[in-house]
C-alpha cells in the first residue's frame, strides 16, 4: 500500500490501548472523514496513544476511534523534509467508531490539535497532503468530508481546519460551519453522552445538561435509534450551590475545580453543582469515582458510596510514573483539590504528577517514593 510506505508513518496497530477489537467492514470505504481532536496540538495528550486511552477508558470503545492519526507535536525528518508523524492505529478494514451510522463505509483520520486556536504548520499540512494522495492512489475512499459534513453531525465543531486546502480539492474550499444543535438527536453507532455533547459547539450543551434534560436515561445503556432531547438541554443552566459546600473562600470559582466537577458528572453521574468550589461533596464524588474504577478495572466489588474506609483502602492499586487512564486522572484531581497542581489533568502519570506527589508525600510525612499507594490515597481521601 502506498500510504503504509510513507516515511513519516508509524505502524502502531495492536500497540495502543484496547478492550476487544472492532469488527470488519461489510461495505467498501467510500468516504475519508477528517477530524480534529479539540486538544491543543503540543499538549502531552495530543497523540494517538492518548486518544486510544480516552476512547477505551472513558467512552468504552474497543480501541482508538480513528484508523489514522496525524501528530503535529511529533516531527519526523524524511527525504522530503520535516513531516508530522502519522500513526496507523487500526486496520483500515475495521469499522472503528467516529461517525456513528456512517462508520461502516468511512475511514476516520484525525489531525491532533484544536484549530479554533492552533495554527496548521507546514509539516502537518505536508503530511495531510501526502497521506491523502497515497490513500487516493490506493483506492481507499472516493470522497473527502469533515465530521460535521456527515449525516447527523452538522452541529459538530469538527473539523475546524480547512483540510481541503491541504490537497488538490476540486470543489468548494470553504469549510462547513456547525449548524445549531437539533432539538432531538438520534443515537448512532458508538455514541455516548460524552461524545455527542458539544460544549465547544454552537449551543454549549454539556454532558451534565443532557442528563438533566433527559430524566430517567441510563448513560451506560444508550441504544442505536434512541432519541435524546437536545432542546431541553439547551435551556438547562447550572446554578452555583448557594451554600458553597464547606469550601474555603480562597478557592471559590476555581476553573480547574469546575473542570473536575464536570468530568465527575459526565463520567460517573455524580450530580455535582459545577461551581468551581472545592468541598466535601467534590471529595465524596472523587471517592465514588475511585471506587467505580477499582470495581470496573480490578473487580474489587466495593460499595460505591463515596466513603473512605478500610475496604476501599485495601482495594487500592499502586500508581506510578507511566500509568495512564481514569485512575491517574482521579489521582491528579485529588492532588489538585489538596493544593498540589500536577500541571495538567491529562490522565498521564508524568513528571509533573510525580513531582507534586513527592511534595505531597513529604508534607504528609509518609514515604516519599513518588508512587501513589494506600498511604498516599489515604492522606488524600481520609476525613
Amino acid at each position: 500500500m502506498n500510504f503504509t510506505n510513507l516515511p513519516q508513518l508509524v505502524d502502531m496497530r495492536g500497540k495502543l490501548k484496547s478492550n476487544g477489537t472492532y469488527s470488519k467492514r461489510t461495505k467498501a470505504i467510500t468516504h475519508r472523514v477528517w477530524h480534529h481532536s479539540l486538544t491543543k496540538k503540543n499538549l502531552a495528550g495530543s497523540d494517538a496513544a492518548s486518544f486510544a486511552a480516552y476512547h477505551v477508558g472513558t467512552l468504552g470503545w474497543p480501541g482508538c476511534g480513528y484508523a489514522l492519526v496525524i501528530e503535529p507535536k511529533n516531527i519526523i525528518s524524511t527525504p522530503n523534509g520535516k513531516r508530522a508523524r502519522i500513526v496507523y492505529a487500526n486496520d483500515y478494514d475495521r469499522r472503528t467508531y467516529h461517525v456513528g451510522n456512517s462508520n461502516q463505509f468511512s475511514l476516520g483520520i484525525c489531525v491532533a490539535g484544536d484549530y479554533r486556536y492552533d495554527t496548521m504548520d507546514e509539516a502537518t499540512l505536508a503530511s495531510i497532503a501526502e497521506l491523502h494522495a497515497a490513500l487516493v492512489k490506493d483506492g481507499i475512499g472516493q470522497y473527502d468530508k469533515a465530521h460535521n459534513e456527515m449525516p447527523g453531525y452538522s452541529w459538530k465543531a469538527c473539523c475546524e481546519y480547512n483540510y481541503r486546502e491541504a490537497f488538490d480539492w476540486k470543489g468548494s474550499k470553504t469549510p462547513s460551519k456547525p449548524a445549531p444543535a437539533p432539538d432531538v438527536y438520534t443515537i448512532q453507532e458508538g455514541d455516548t453522552l460524552w461524545s455527542i455533547a458539544h460544549k465547544d459547539g454552537a449551543d454549549g450543551v454539556q454532558v451534565e445538561d443532557l442528563i438533566k434534560a433527559n430524566p430517567g436515561i441510563d448513560p451506560s445503556k444508550l441504544k442505536i435509534g434512541q432519541k435524546i432531547n437536545f432542546g431541553n438541554a439547551k435551556e438547562v443552566i447550572v446554578q452555583p450551590d448557594k451554600n458553597k459546600e464547606d469550601a474555603k473562600p480562597s478557592v471559590s470559582g476555581d476553573e480547574t475545580i469546575r473542570s473536575i466537577q464536570k468530568t465527575l458528572n459526565s463520567r460517573y453521574a455524580t450530580g455535582l453543582v459545577v461551581d468551581g468550589i472545592k468541598g466535601s461533596k467534590t471529595k465524596t464524588a472523587l471517592i465514588k469515582a475511585l471506587q467505580t474504577e477499582l470495581n470496573k478495572q480490578f473487580n474489587k466489588k466495593l460499595v460505591v458510596d463515596g466513603k473512605w474506609g478500610a475496604k476501599t483502602k485495601a482495594a487500592i492499586v499502586t500508581l506510578e510514573k507511566g500509568a495512564k487512564g481514569n485512575l491517574t486522572w482521579i489521582l491528579q484531581a485529588a492532588l489538585y483539590t489538596e493544593g498540589y497542581n500536577p500541571g495538567s489533568l491529562d490522565s498521564i502519570f508524568g513528571k509533573g504528577t510525580e513531582s507534586v506527589l513527592e511534595k505531597f508525600q513529604k508534607a504528609k510525612k509518609i514515604t516519599a517514593d513518588k508512587k501513589a499507594g494506600k498511604a498516599s490515597f489515604a492522606e488524600l481521601f481520609a476525613a
